[in-house]
């Protein structure tokens, strides 16, 4: 049906990770130019969309698309058991995913394929985001662990000269800006926008920074969030969160 060799086991390893911080289960899909998985958290606040390229393998072995649903702490088990110069040799039976470590010795593992159905929320595909940045993604993680010392939510605001941060307490208050001329930001666009999001979301989210340096984040006033991080056309993941619509 389907099988693969990759050589860069951290790449795939960080990005199941990241995602596993959100998705217990996932229905992957296997597609000519790549693997695929779009899945919503269990409280249907935030929505993973994952793209792994398929020039990421050093083999890729495609007949026709497949999918296969798995359990993501199960996967990402086996791939935290690679040594670094390890190869992930992967492929997909009937009712399960073989998956051999080769370096030194062969290790092999078997994880079952669950029975799964795709489920977002409706009308994902149809959000539009007209407030966009770039921002250095340790900058983000930055603010995001400032904001959480004092609030569990945080607004993003961005106007046509800065992109803020901020979360208020009972009796303090954080704040994170960036003018338009400061190397860690980017305008993408001048639309003004104002949202808040839930802290706890946010930092399970940040640590897919590990994928690359630059974080964009778009979104609009009391409106759903994008967060994307990208290497190039090999990797995209993004993250769509909920605003907490304020009062």
């Amino acid at each position: 049906m389907f099988s693969g060799v990759l050589d860069d086991i951290v790449l795939f390893r960080d990005c199941v990770a990241a995602i596993s911080e959100l998705i217990d289960e996932g229905l992957f899909k296997i597609k000519q130019d790549g693997v695929y998985l779009l899945a919503a958290d269990r409280a249907v606040v935030a929505v993973v969309d994952f793209k792994f390229g398929a020039d990421n393998f050093k083999e890729y072995n495609y007949q026709q698309d497949a999918t296969m649903g798995l359990n993501l702490q199960s996967l990402l088990q086996v791939l935290k058991r690679a040594k670094s110069s390890d190869v992930l040799a992967m492929k997909l039976e009937e009712s399960r995913l073989i998956l051999a470590l080769k370096g030194m010795s062969t290790r092999k593992f078997t994880l079952p394929l669950l029975e799964l159905h795709e489920e977002v929320p409706p009308g994902i595909e149809k959000l539009s985001f007209p407030a966009k940045v770039e921002l250095m993604s340790e900058v983000l993680a930055d603010g995001i662990k400032d904001a959480s010392l004092v609030a569990d939510s945080v607004v993003f605001e961005v106007s046509a000269d800065r992109f803020v941060m901020r979360a208020e307490g009972s009796a303090s208050s954080v704040e994170l800006e960036l003018p338009k001329d400061s190397d860690a930001v980017k305008l993408i666009t001048t639309k003004e926008a104002r949202a808040r999001y839930s802290i706890e979301y946010l930092e399970k989210m940040i640590k897919a920074r590990k994928i690359s340096d630059v974080a964009t984040l778009a979104f609009d006033t009391n409106y759903p969030m994008k967060l994307t991080f990208s290497a190039g056309d090999r990797v995209s993941l993004s993250f769509i969160l909920a605003p907490r619509v304020e009062e």
